[in-house]
């Protein structure tokens, strides 16, 4: 029996439910986006987007680039978003920013590099524009300050069927029922959890890297530009890999990877004043940090549990539940390094959006998702997991945890 997506529910106003939203809108789908954050402040321009403090997303402050396939797909759907996001402040970059100066006389472009600009924003700047656009549309509401409590199961029937949630809102706590349910709650999904309590199985693939990154934000000085460099400025070395990451309206990041078990690299970094003697010693980094040219406005911030990460809620052929789905990060996702979460999100949101306004049954809808989901990422998320295992395996090496072997010394990076 087919069954009629009305009303869907979303958990989290996040990259992951703004675009859920946005992508359901198109096919005049009500949504409810519950969000457990305070909404940004009123009359905050872009350029001060950091004064948004997401305590449920500790990465937002952070740059965040949204890739080519990512940009495509907005300017198909949504081209005046792009323009509004150009606007803010955000950043833009072609594949000629990119090419190396020894073959840059070589390089010709073509018309399909225009699919490989990408947009860089600091990811408070990004979900601020989105945001205002999404709370703009008809068919969308967003309650912030509303936190979810659990999901409303049938678990008398096989498989176990979603119908709603429970949530906690500034008027108390609400029974709210829904046709599907977006999970887009980030990595420290709870309703996930609540499945698994209730005996649903899904099989979950998890891998952390060992690698912990340390931060520090800086924003340009009046009338200076981002130093001049071909591609992501960056340099790699044995024990640590270090980058200048642009955003937006002059803001930046550097920031240093390092092996987690690393104590002595880890304590020095920490220490602001040390962690400007790195950067100044790197030169790729040196020019972005150097005081005529910009100043630091955060201290050194250490984020770990970067992981690969794949939730499979259908096993073999078949669903272990219905009517619930996750975006972003709540099912799959990768080590933020290689810039793909956003990109996957979007790109997941759209292809389940189409699945819930097309008419088929609950079974058949969450089987073609996941189906989806793993011919549109499979392939990259393998590979870069076994990008994190030999990067991994090279810090290791550099910390005398590992033996150097012949094949480790000619694979590790």
């Amino acid at each position: 029996m087919t069954h009629s997506i009305r009303t869907v529910a979303v958990v989290g106003a996040g990259i992951g439910g703004l675009m859920s939203a946005l992508a359901l809108s198109r096919f005049g789908i009500r949504t409810l986006i519950f969000e457990r954050d305070t909404p940004p402040p009123i009359n905050v321009p872009p350029a001060d987007s950091m004064t948004w403090r997401r305590k449920g997303v500790p990465q937002s402050l952070h740059p965040h680039f949204f890739m080519g396939r990512l940009r495509v797909l907005l300017e198909q759907n949504y081209p005046d978003l792009i323009e509004a996001l150009l606007e803010g402040g955000a950043g833009e970059n072609r594949i000629e920013d990119y090419v190396h100066p020894s073959v840059r006389q070589r390089f010709h472009p073509s018309a399909e590099d225009e699919r490989l600009r990408s947009l860089n924003a600091r990811r408070t700047t990004f979900e601020m524009i989105v945001r205002e656009r999404v709370r703009a549309l008809p068919t969308v509401e967003i309650r912030d300050k509303a936190r979810a409590l659990d999901l409303l199961i049938d678990d008398a029937s096989a498989p176990c069927t979603v119908k709603g949630l429970r949530i906690d809102a500034p008027g108390g706590p609400e029974i709210v029922e829904a046709d599907a349910v977006i999970d887009a709650s980030g990595r420290f999904s709870k309703l996930a959890e609540q499945l698994a309590r209730a005996g649903v199985h899904m099989d979950i693939e998890q891998e952390d890297s060992g690698i912990w990154y340390l931060t520090r934000h800086y924003r340009l000085r009046p009338g200076c530009r981002y130093p001049s460099s071909s591609g992501l400025p960056g340099a790699q070395f044995a024990d640590f890999i270090v980058g200048a990451l642009p955003a937006d309206n002059g803001a930046f990041t550097v920031t240093f990877q390092i092996y987690q078990e690393d104590r002595d690299i880890v304590r020095a970094l920490r220490d602001p004043e040390h962690f400007q003697a790195m950067c100044t010693a790197v030169g790729a980094i040196a020019p972005w940090v150097d005081p005529q040219t910009a100043e630091p406005t955060s201290d050194v911030y250490g984020f770990g549990q970067m992981d690969s990460f794949w939730r499979h809620t259908v096993l073999g052929n078949t669903p272990q539940v219905l009517n619930y789905y996750c975006v972003g990060d709540s099912g799959i996702r990768s080590n933020p390094k290689f810039g793909r979460g956003c990109t996957w999100t979007a790109v997941a949101a759209h292809r389940l959006a189409q699945l819930l306004a097309d008419s088929m049954t609950p079974s058949a809808r969450i089987r073609r998702y996941e189906q989806c989901l793993r011919e549109e990422f499979r392939t990259d998320w393998e590979t870069m997991l076994d990008i994190d295992r030999r990067t991994r395996a090279g810090f290791e090496i550099a910390a005398g945890r590992r033996s150097a072997t012949a094949r480790g010394r000619v694979g590790q990076w």
